[in-house]
């Protein structure tokens, strides 16, 4: 009876999953004469958004999240500071987008010469549907934009919300 009830209790805990983390394609809210300018390229871009696609993953192979999809965006300036915000649908728990955040601030960004680069990954949590949604746009985003001279401007919008 006890081997019954320990091999019961070992097949439940294999049901439940950790979460599992897709990425896929980039969004650039600059072009790529302004990235240029910045000091970004594909070798350094490349390298930078693997770790980060590989850290975020180790930080949620453990977690228990529900199924949502969208992306998550990031912001290096010349510093060397580095800022995140989740564009999920469902909202990721604030507990989970910390722990992103975190995960990414520990990451070494590529150099930025200038200003703030700033760019985005689709990312899934749990299902295997990215989502269609063709520009990231956090929470946040919208409300700063109105307070600004130039809306379109992505480093103002940044710097709106993250000042230095």
């Amino acid at each position: 009876m006890k081997s019954l009830l320990a091999a019961l209790l070992l097949s439940c805990c294999t049901l439940v999953q950790a979460a599992e983390v897709r990425f896929d394609n980039f969004y650039f809210y600059q072009s790529e004469a302004v990235m240029t300018k910045k000091g970004i390229t594909v070798d350094n871009l490349g390298r930078y958004s693997r770790g980060v696609q590989s850290a975020v993953y180790k930080a949620l192979k453990s977690a228990k999240l529900s199924p949502s999809a969208g992306y998550l965006v990031i912001a290096i300036r010349s510093d060397g500071d580095v800022a995140t915000w989740l564009d999920m649908k469902p909202t990721v728990h604030e507990y989970y987008d910390n722990q992103i955040y975190e995960t990414v601030r520990r990451l070494q960004p590529p150099l930025i010469k200038e200003g703030i680069f700033v760019f985005a990954i689709k990312m899934a949590i749990d299902t295997p549907v990215h989502t269609k949604k063709a520009v990231p746009n956090p929470p946040g985003f919208d409300e700063a934009r109105k307070k600004l001279a130039d809306p379109n401007s992505i480093e103002h919008l940044v710097l709106s919300l993250w000042p230095e």
